[in-house]
């Protein structure tokens, strides 16, 4: 029997041309409906029609899991976070659920240092003052050139990111947890033993951490307190890791000077949200992963990994591999 396969994405705004052309090859059903976020009436209903799901933000938990758990038998992240779906809930629902590590990594990394440029210069008033006919459009900013950039985590993107720091005077400060790997010398950073050091000591810091019960607004007051007041906060990992409240609290009292932000808590955000109003804070709309390249290496990957889940075998991204599939 044919496999279906749901992607929930819209076409007419990303180019699936390539998975439409290799799952024509592999005989696979593709359909494309992309459905709002938090929607669980509609992901069980499309999951319903899926032999594999290719997530993006519909909320896979207890209940959708349990619902669609006869017919789905494969889920795969079209990303590296997998916050939206509850991962020891499928392993009950006895489905696999994978990811595309690395593959974004560089156009995140891209976006990290496209917000940590403006930041400092201000570029996006510069460009807005023109098209308002202000000439010339000046504002003093500070370079990047003899700062310390902290980044807090240093997976893929972290890594990349030190990478495209590279022709900058800059010292990198890293604070990661899990890494095992620890040589200053091989990445070229100074490895700190504790979160506050990161806080203390960067005139930048870079958020690059999962979204996780322990990180859920981890970013908050007690943070920001430790920050120069000359320094900025760059977000291109998840909203939630940020207690935004507290962010705007910093913001409007001088707590700290600025933010880039690439993510936030509720996305789309409300109008109201206080972080659009402010000109010290620049907001882009969770475009980090977005290059053309970035969705090609993550279609090859996840075309990869549902034929080889669809062949008998285990794909390499699988989170919990205890689970053999249905």
């Amino acid at each position: 029997m044919k496999k279906t396969v749901w992607l929930n994405l819209d076409e007419n705004k990303v180019d699936v041309t390539y998975l439409d052309k290799r799952f024509a090859e592999s005989g696979y059903e593709f359909i494309k409906c992309p459905i709002d976020t938090g929607d669980e009436e509609k992901t069980i209903e499309m999951g319903k029609k899926a032999d594999a799901v290719i997530s993006t933000w519909e909320p896979w938990n207890e209940r959708t899991l349990e619902a669609v758990k006869d017919k789905v038998q494969y889920i795969v992240r079209y990303g590296a976070g997998t916050d939206n779906i509850d991962i020891p809930a499928a392993t009950r629902a006895g489905i696999p659920v994978g990811n595309v590590p690395g593959a974004n990594s560089a156009a995140v990394a891209e976006t990290a240092i496209l917000h940590i440029l403006n930041v400092g210069r201000r570029f996006a008033h510069c460009v807005e003052g023109v098209r308002k006919g202000i000439w010339p459009s000046t504002i003093t900013g500070t370079e990047l050139d003899g700062k310390t950039v902290g980044l807090l985590g240093f997976g893929h993107i972290g890594k990349q990111l030190v990478r495209m720091m590279k022709g900058f005077d800059v010292k990198v400060l890293v604070y990661d947890a899990y890494i095992q790997d620890k040589d200053s010398e091989k990445w070229g950073v100074t490895f700190v033993e504790n979160q506050d050091e990161i806080f203390k000591n960067s005139d930048i810091v870079s958020l690059h951490i999962p979204l996780t019960e322990e990180t859920q607004g981890s970013i908050n007051k007690e943070k920001f307190a430790l920050m120069k007041k000359s320094a900025y906060l760059i977000n291109t990992c998840r909203g939630g890791v940020i207690n935004e409240e507290d962010l705007i609290e910093a913001l409007k009292t001088g707590q700290i000077a600025g933010a880039g932000l690439d993510v936030l808590c509720q996305e789309p955000p409300k109008k109201d949200n206080p972080l659009l109003q402010m000109e010290n804070v620049f907001v882009t709309s969770h475009m980090g992963a977005a290059s053309l390249e970035s969705e090609h290496r993550s279609q090859v990957i996840i075309a990869d990994c549902i034929d080889e889940f669809f062949s008998g075998k285990m794909p390499y991204n699988v989170k919990n591999p205890e689970v053999k599939g249905n």
